[in-house]
């Protein structure tokens, strides 16, 4: 009990210490993060709104109870992400809010920085659905989050194994110690683990959109359309993960970004073998010329639905593999309704 409890000290020590030395700009650097967080999420929420209200609009059913009611749960969202905003503007942040602090000073003495390979790998993957600076502010923030959080695992749990061994409960104790260490570890790594999934459904979007893209592009182009023009008019005909990415290039070219840096900013967003494919030979097009064009993308296309097949039966043979055991299961079933009955009538 008495060890327990000292590790616990040491730990809350080692958490106090990077907590208490952290300067402004750590702080600073924690509030930044959290406000783009927030504005992404209004961002995220209005539109979520709009594609409900224009949705209502089109069916002409302004009054689906269903809808109202997904609409105003989106507009308390809204206004509480808008609140925490504000308040963080001011400068004011919960208890919860505060616990990264110690894990970006424990990345300042750990000298981790953008050359660092964890960051570097985690900063690859983040910069595929925000930009530049806010990916590498994100990363950071993920980073001293999970830190923070184990840290504090670490103290709880010892704490819950001293304090239940002082209660005589036996082994149990390090059970407690465990689930309390468990749950601020996941408080931490939760939002460190959603980056994956976001990252696997954004190439499952972009995969399964490609093909109609494409075919779209590449029916522009070969009725005499410019590249660019087509892109510019295949981005506005849809709605999904690659069209966003595509209307960001545009956003970029409108901006004066130079051509071949706007559309190696959506290969590495996309990060997609057909994707980059597409890119390439655009980025190609426009500084070399390309007469073969046209071809490519009639290449591209057939490619690309072809794959889109083959992934289509991949899914629904690990759809009927993940339902062989739940089918295997309903059949020992039937086989025991049946059976036992049957042989209760014999006498066995």
């Amino acid at each position: 009990m008495i060890i327990c409890m000292i590790l616990a000290t040491v730990s809350f020590a080692v958490f106090a210490f990077l907590f208490m030395t952290a300067g402004d700009g750590v702080v600073g650097a924690l509030a930044t993060c959290m406000k783009e967080i927030e504005i992404e999420n209004l961002k995220n929420y209005k539109s979520q709104m709009n594609l409900l209200v224009e949705e209502m609009k089109r069916d002409n059913d302004m009054k689906n109870k269903k809808k109202i009611k997904k609409g105003k749960a989106l507009k308390k969202k809204s206004d509480e992400s808008q609140k925490r905003l504000e308040a963080l503007s001011k400068g004011k942040m919960g208890i919860l809010d505060t616990i990264p602090i110690a894990g970006y000073r424990a990345i300042q003495l750990l000298g981790w920085d953008s050359t660092n390979a964890n960051i570097k790998k985690l900063f690859t993957k983040c910069i595929q659905f925000k930009e530049k600076k806010e990916a590498m502010n994100y990363t950071y923030y993920l980073l001293a989050s999970l830190i923070g959080y184990v840290l504090l695992g670490i103290c709880a749990g010892f704490a819950g194994i001293g304090l239940s061994l002082a209660m005589n409960i036996g082994m149990r104790s390090v059970i407690v110690g465990v689930i309390a260490f468990i749950i601020f570890a996941m408080l931490g790594y939760l939002p460190y683990d959603s980056v994956n999934a976001t990252i696997t459904r954004r190439a499952e979007d972009i995969e399964n959109e490609f093909p109609q893209v494409v075919s779209k592009m590449a029916l522009l182009t070969v009725a005499g359309m410019e590249v660019n023009q087509a892109w510019k008019l295949t981005c506005s005909t849809g709605k999904g993960t690659l069209y966003d990415e595509m209307r960001r290039v545009v956003t970029e070219l409108n901006n004066n970004v130079l051509t071949a840096e706007a559309y190696s900013h959506f290969i590495n967003r996309c990060n997609n073998n057909y994707t980059t494919k597409l890119a390439t030979a655009i980025i190609q097009n426009a500084s070399k010329g390309n007469s073969e064009i046209v071809s490519l993308f009639r290449r591209l296309n057939d490619e690309s639905w072809l794959e889109h097949k083959h992934n289509a039966r991949r899914k629904g043979e690990q759809i009927q593999s993940k339902l062989l055991i739940p089918t295997m299961l309903m059949f020992f079933g039937i086989i025991i309704l049946v059976i036992v009955p049957v042989m209760s009538g014999f006498g066995f």
